[in-house]
């Protein structure tokens, strides 16, 4: 007879080891609506994607389980493309069914859209190559549709010259006269090794359609994309203001070069509401960023 506790099952008269089952940590993809979170980090002073899935997923798992976020968004950010790790509680389970059953635990805002296990050692933050964020803008007739999803402006905007400021956005970049927190600040520390400098590897704008088929005469649409190794708070925000201040006629294309030669956040432009943004994708290892704008053009 057998001990049912033995790591050992019986093959004749042999006593073969069961495969040992090696430790993985879950990468979970993560898309949430921010309109009802304090953002994506735990905070004191409300609700946020980071308690919540450590919630749903020690629940699950029956023990505590912290998750590590590949980028930090702030309230009312959105995100389809965030990217969790966690330790895996549960590694007979399919990844399926582990979307499933995280998902039974979370609200209607927040849900896990993708699972892979992967190495013991995987961190969603610190093996991240790359990020990239989206900013909708809409111009022209008020549409409630939008009122979560896109920054609303009355006055019309010249995409060409949005477009011909955003290409001073790429390579690498002081991003000080465009980062918050008082980062850009002259005076104030560095934060961290690089200081304020990032290599974007890409920055656009593009036309974006009404799915609802609205007239033109009703509204515009336009989407800001940049994908860069890292990020500061409030950068994407802040681009799309001056980039707005740009199509408005308000700023000449080169004055976007000229802010990132000021490097000075004191002499930077306003900062846009953060509904427009999105953390659309993370980029991992040899993914390469794909900056094609087709899918852009399929409406908001």
């Amino acid at each position: 007879m057998c001990d049912e506790s033995s790591p050992f099952g019986v093959i004749g008269s042999s006593l073969v080891p069961e495969p040992a089952i090696m430790a993985t940590t879950l990468k979970l993809t993560i898309a949430y609506d921010g309109t009802d979170f304090v953002g994506s980090q735990k905070q004191t002073n409300g609700r946020s994607v980071q308690e919540d899935l450590e919630t749903a997923i020690s629940g699950l798992f029956g023990e505590v389980c912290p998750v590590n976020l590949a980028g930090r968004t702030d309230s009312g950010v959105h995100a389809v493309g965030q990217v969790a790790s966690v330790h895996d509680g549960r590694p007979q389970m399919s990844e399926a069914r582990m979307i499933e059953a995280i998902n039974a635990h979370l609200a209607n805002d927040l849900a896990v859209v993708g699972c892979v296990r992967e190495s013991e050692t995987f961190h969603a933050r610190y093996d991240a190559v790359w990020r990239e964020y989206r900013y909708r803008i809409w111009w022209g007739v008020r549409q409630p549709l939008l009122r979560h999803r896109a920054w609303q402006r009355w006055s019309a905007l010249d995409l060409e010259a949005m477009a011909e400021g955003a290409a001073h956005l790429t390579g690498e970049v002081d991003l000080a006269s465009f980062a918050g927190n008082g980062m850009g600040v002259t005076g104030a520390p560095a934060p961290g090794r690089r200081g304020t400098v990032r290599n974007i590897m890409h920055c656009s704008v593009y036309p974006v359609q009404a799915w609802w088929g609205t007239a033109p005469a009703d509204g515009h649409g336009a989407e800001i994309r940049i994908i860069a190794d890292g990020f500061l708070p409030q950068v994407v925000r802040t681009v799309a203001g001056a980039l707005a201040d740009v199509g408005r006629h308000k700023r000449s294309p080169a004055w976007i070069g000229e802010l990132i030669q000021a490097a000075d956040r004191q002499q930077g432009p306003q900062t846009a509401p953060p509904q427009g943004l999105m953390l659309w994708r993370v980029g991992y290892g040899n993914d390469i960023p794909d900056p094609d704008p087709v899918d852009v053009r399929n409406g908001f």
